[in-house]
């Protein structure tokens, strides 16, 4: 959610070896797509999104003029990047491949190294993004092992492996991994002048480790060194900030801050989510133009025009087809979802949940009527009490409050459910949270975190493989599909 700083650092990075590559006649098609980049960078930190956007477009063209390997990729990189930024990662997908092809195409060196370092990270951003946390780590740790190959490390590479050791902390907080403190700290150990403001993610990083050990005022006090800075911070990274200071006031019953903080993040968080709808047709029309310069450049045959016309027609019908059978299925599962919602009940992932078991002739647990209509009773007072969304309940939790015992309990959810203890339990969560999402707006601006552990799951990763297992969608499209109801 919060890596823009480090794409405006990308391309920084590729300036300097752009400056590098330029020959003595400072030939001209480099130089403009290194001039390009630059003012891509000062209106990216300017969260002009729109802007900087059109000015990549223009940079890689300039740049697929030459024979600079290092620069088509490097401009393809940050255009991926872009992309991740959208939420558009197939797209993200398509150039992020044309830049490993040109950076494959490099002689083995120092720069080849630096350069795998960031496509690394990017592949491993974008499995971040799908919330593929372990696969995400994977990546980061082979940027990781890359950097480190470096034999002249400058700033550039001590940059990027203080990157490399944030990124892996940060995917280890999502998986649980307790070596998440380690990684943070020891990039905030490499001591360097160069982007400083890599500090500031990883203070935030390290608030929401303490966080998730409940130390409340340690994260604030963490975040409140970040506010210092308050007016040198990425918009993303302070909204993130706002949110996270929220809800460790929530924690600590602080409901003033906890407005305060709460208000600052929904009134920022709108205004990117407005910078990024304005980058989206500004990347739809600038990849449009592309293919247009595309024709105009070919050859002036009427062969040629109508190949390459019908190809781009055939293409860009092919994925709007695509996108909008996606959206469209999407809407469907959505729609679905909301009919078994106000019918008190929710779907899995067939749009059918398996009916319950009437009569149990092998059971071995024999349970007298009463006892069993006395456990009935008490359950359905517990559906109806939210307490399901206790992160610590277990079924012999729950047997103590219902003053059973486990075989009884166990033998009834399923027998009258037609589920385990742990389905029945978390469809009630996601069918409790989804009523939260669609009845709540403020919900929608929540993180998938705070979700998680609203509705009682201990962990990110877990919520949303248990969303998507029973719904049949992930919590991000959900969210999308009830803004949009909430809109209309």
């Amino acid at each position: 959610m919060f890596r823009r700083f480090f794409f405006c650092c990308f391309l920084a990075a590729s300036l300097v070896f752009g400056q590098n590559t330029l020959s003595n006649d400072n030939d001209y098609n480099k130089k403009k797509s290194e001039e390009l980049a630059s003012l891509a960078v000062s209106y990216f930190k300017n969260n002009d999104l729109k802007k900087s956007t059109e000015l990549l477009f223009k940079a890689k063209e300039y740049a697929e003029k030459t024979d600079d390997y290092a620069l088509i990729a490097r401009m393809n990189g940050s255009i991926a990047h872009q992309y991740v930024q959208l939420n558009l990662n197939d797209k993200a997908k398509f150039y992020l491949d044309n830049a490993i092809k040109q950076i494959n195409r490099l002689p083995e060196g120092d720069k080849k190294k630096l350069l795998k370092t960031l496509s690394y990270l990017e592949i491993g951003n974008i499995d971040f993004d799908e919330e593929n946390y372990q696969k995400a780590s994977d990546y980061y740790k082979r940027s990781l092992r890359e950097i480190e190959l470096v034999k002249n490390p400058d700033e550039q590479s001590i940059y990027h492996h203080r990157r490399s050791l944030y990124n892996i902390g940060n995917s280890y907080y999502y998986i649980k991994n307790d070596s998440a403190e380690i990684y943070l700290n020891k990039a905030l150990a490499i001591k360097s002048n160069y982007n400083k403001e890599i500090n500031y993610f990883i203070y935030n990083a390290l608030s929401q480790v303490y966080a998730g050990r409940k130390e409340y005022q340690r994260a604030i006090d963490t975040l409140k060194i970040v506010l210092k800075h308050k007016n040198d911070l990425d918009t993303r990274l302070l909204s993130d900030v706002y949110y996270n200071l929220s809800q460790d006031y929530k924690a600590l019953n602080d409901q003033y801050q906890y407005s305060l903080y709460n208000e600052e993040f929904i009134k920022l968080n709108r205004s990117i989510r407005e910078s990024e709808m304005k980058a989206i047709s500004s990347a739809i029309n600038a990849e449009q133009k592309d293919y247009k310069d595309a024709i105009s450049d070919a050859d002036s045959s009427k062969k040629n025009i109508v190949i390459i016309s019908t190809a781009f027609v055939f293409v860009l019908a092919c994925a709007i087809i695509f996108l909008l059978y996606r959206r469209k299925k999407e809407r469907k599962v959505f729609e679905n979802i909301i009919t078994k919602l106000e019918s008190d009940k929710i779907i899995s992932a067939e749009n059918k949940l398996e009916p319950a078991v009437e009569v149990q002739k092998d059971s071995p647990v024999q349970i007298p009527n009463s006892v069993e209509q006395d456990i009935l009773e008490k359950l359905q007072k517990f559906e109806e009490s939210e307490k399901f969304t206790n992160s610590k309940l277990t079924i012999a939790s729950l047997a103590l409050q219902l003053k059973t015992n486990t075989s009884y309990l166990s033998e009834v959810i399923n027998k009258y459910k037609g589920k385990n203890f742990n389905t029945y339990i978390n469809e009630m969560r996601i069918a409790y949270i989804c009523q939260k999402i669609y009845n709540h707006k403020e919900y929608q601006n929540y993180k998938i975190s705070y979700l998680a552990e609203e509705c009682g799951f201990a962990s990110h990763s877990s919520f949303a493989t248990v969303f998507r297992n029973i719904t049949g969608i992930s919590p991000s499209v959900f969210i999308r599909e009830a803004s949009k109801n909430q809109s209309s």
